[in-house]
């Protein structure tokens, strides 16, 4: 048992066995990194550390009363401890894990790898440290909102979305022929994504690190898996453009960045332009019919795609499902498998749009006084909108609803309250939206509500 001084007579159970596998601690950002509610996602993230590794400590951070119950309930289900940090200070979680590293850095000599799931920048000196003592750090996250940084300075990174189902197949639509990839096909791909990913990065002004640039690719470029079988290695990917004149290098070490030559960068820019553009303007119209009440499924959306001249076969996807994935990867539309039908495309609902929509609508549909939700909330109600399959013109309509109205007020006159904060307001018109009774819908909003002392009745 391992009695940690921050908590004294709190024990942990070493997980021990005599594998040969190193010996390996994995410490869990949940408030950073909380993509893992579905239970697919945790048991492929557990299968591929129990293959990888001998894993001798679990731990996950977060205030566990809030919005991330959820990803506690994963986490905690796939043999990790839960380390409760009340949420009263900025940051509070942070300090806490790092603190935890630390001291198991100092009493646990034999762990050599250390696994943190977390993409903020604060773990930063941690890694350090734990780097002058051997040890070796991976980190995993989603990229899109890591520092180029903190990804370069881990032993290893991994996208925290490797372990999303692979099994969604996307067969060619109409008009499509399965095109069979030759050799010389995946050289030419793969330098082509290299070449948009570079230009894009550089017009974001970020930097071009190799893992970096590699790391985007990847999340990018789906249809190129670089350094898996059957597809260019990364090494081979970039000996040849450098070969071809396509880059070069500047700088040393880790610190060293891919730059596109002149000529390269003429036709780079513009071809990466024409791309991100037309990946937003399928972002648009996915969130348009979505909204909308419209099928989104793949032969819907092309139809679309087609009507406003989006050729994404000139844009070097043969086929469609490989562009929608490009979309997916850069967080622009979700790919929702269905039940015997080919899978559906989805809006991706980020934070901004979630803030400012509460920001515009707080005291019209929340009430004078009403507070825009926190960052964990958002966070939250964006969860509500993936797991009820609801958009913000749903919400809407629930909101405006006359008969959801009247039974929310017969239920805060016989809970003996004035009003529920926003954001399980919003989870409880959804319920009732679509369709869950009072009892139903009160079990679910109950536990949220559990955390603030406050519990709904249903009226008699």
């Amino acid at each position: 048992m391992y009695n940690n001084p921050l908590y004294p007579g709190y024990p942990f159970q070493f997980h021990s066995s005599k594998s040969n596998k190193p010996k390996t601690a994995v410490f869990w950002d949940a408030e950073n990194v909380s993509g893992i509610t579905e239970s697919n996602i945790a048991k492929n993230f557990h299968g591929w550390l129990s293959r990888k590794y001998d894993v001798i400590a679990e731990f996950a951070f977060a205030d566990w009363s809030g919005p991330y119950r959820r990803v506690g309930t994963a986490l905690y289900r796939i043999d990790f401890d839960l380390i409760h940090i009340p949420d009263n200070l900025k940051d509070s979680a942070d300090c806490q894990m790092a603190a935890y590293i630390i001291d198991w850095l100092l009493r646990s000599p034999d762990t050599v790898s250390y696994i943190i799931v977390s993409g903020d920048a604060v773990f930063e000196p941690t890694v350090k440290a734990l780097q002058k003592q051997g040890k070796h750090v991976t980190i995993m996250s989603n990229p899109l909102v890591t520092r180029p940084e903190t990804i370069i300075r881990a032993n290893t990174y991994e996208d925290i979305d490797i372990f999303k189902p692979k099994a969604i197949k996307i067969s060619p639509l109409k008009g499509e022929k399965e095109e069979k990839k030759t050799e010389e096909k995946l050289k030419q791909t793969a330098l082509l994504r290299l070449q948009e990913t570079i230009a894009r990065l550089k017009k974001e002004g970020k930097p071009t690190y190799d893992r970096y640039v590699r790391i985007m690719a990847s999340r990018y470029n789906p249809d190129v898996i670089f350094a898996r079988p059957g597809h260019r290695n990364w090494g081979e990917v970039i000996t040849q453009a450098v070969f071809d004149g396509i880059i070069s290098y500047e700088g040393e070490g880790l610190g060293s960045q891919i730059k596109l030559s002149e000529k390269a960068a003429e036709t780079s820019v513009d071809r990466s332009t024409s791309l991100e553009n037309s990946l937003e303007q399928l972002g648009t119209i996915v969130e348009s019919l979505y909204e909308k009440g419209e099928h989104t499924g793949m032969e819907s959306i092309v139809h679309h795609v087609r009507k406003q001249k989006i050729d994404y076969q000139q844009l070097g996807f043969s086929r469609f499902g490989d562009f929608v994935k490009a979309a997916e990867g850069r967080d622009l539309v979700r790919i929702v498998a269905q039940e015997d039908t080919p899978p559906a495309v989805k809006p991706v609902f980020n934070e901004d749009t979630i803030i400012d929509w509460y920001k515009t609508n707080c005291t019209k549909y929340f009430g004078e006084g009403a507070r825009v939700p926190q960052s964990p909330f958002i966070l939250r109600t964006i969860q509500f909108l993936y797991q009820y399959d609801v958009g913000i013109s749903k919400i809407e309509a629930f909101l405006k609803d006359t008969k959801i109205q009247e039974l929310y007020d017969s239920i805060l006159e016989m809970s003996g309250i004035s009003f529920i904060p926003p954001y399980e307001k919003v989870l409880l018109f959804i319920l009732f939206g679509i369709g869950k009774s009072c009892t139903e819908a009160l079990v679910i909003v109950n536990k949220e509500l559990a955390p603030l002392g406050y519990e709904l009745k249903c009226p008699e």
